[in-house]
């Protein structure tokens, strides 16, 4: 827990509990940590890796809530943990992860004793309404077709390994309307398709 940037602001009591009372687990790839509807029971802190959040409809379709990663933790988990509520959304692992885990007895405790984590907390929930604000945003003012480029164009490498269904939760649509989308860009050069990834040219 020394790693994260909140953990030297914290009471010296908060500290000490902090230590005696976390878990530390390593989470393969492609791991569900809880699905959308469960009560989770604690709450983890991620030290590596990245998590992807999404919320699903009863018409199959998912669209991405956000993600969290070094440093962070998850908004849907503290909120189901600590309120007993079920989650509002899916998380899965993107990659190999290593964190804490914590019982929600415990961060209740701290969330009421120590103001420090508590603006802790608050800081996590301002970044993800910012992320969901954005992208909220994006949805009304952007074609689909510019926000799939832009997607495919952030990524750190020119081969993406994804689906089309992957595809479509993160910008917020479906297979079909993405595989569309994608075969124009193919037809113009703008990307070369095979099956499970994307060659940006």
């Amino acid at each position: 827990m020394k790693s994260f940037d909140f953990f030297d602001k914290l009471k010296k009591t908060s500290q000490e509990e902090l230590i005696r009372e976390s878990t530390l687990i390593k989470v393969p790839k492609g791991t569900v940590l809880y699905e959308q509807g469960d009560i989770c029971a604690d709450i983890l802190f991620l030290i590596e890796g990245r998590v992807r959040v999404s919320r699903h409809h009863e018409n199959g379709q998912s669209v991405l809530l956000y993600y969290f990663e070094q440093g962070e933790q998850c908004n849907v988990n503290f909120t189901s943990s600590y309120n007993s509520a079920p989650a509002v959304g899916t998380a899965i692992a993107e990659t190999d992860l290593e964190g804490y885990d914590i019982p929600v007895d415990i961060i209740a405790k701290l969330f009421v004793e120590d103001k420090e984590f508590q603006r802790y907390v608050f800081d996590q929930y301002v970044k993800r309404l910012d992320h969901m604000a954005a992208q909220i945003e994006d949805i009304r003012f952007s074609s689909l077709d510019t926000r799939i480029l832009n997607w495919l164009q952030s990524q750190p490498t020119k081969r993406i390994n994804i689906t089309h269904e992957e595809l479509g939760e993160r910008v917020g649509t479906s297979r079909e309307v993405v595989s569309r989308i994608l075969k124009g860009f193919e037809k113009n050069s703008i990307v070369s398709l095979s099956r499970g990834h994307i060659d940006v040219l």
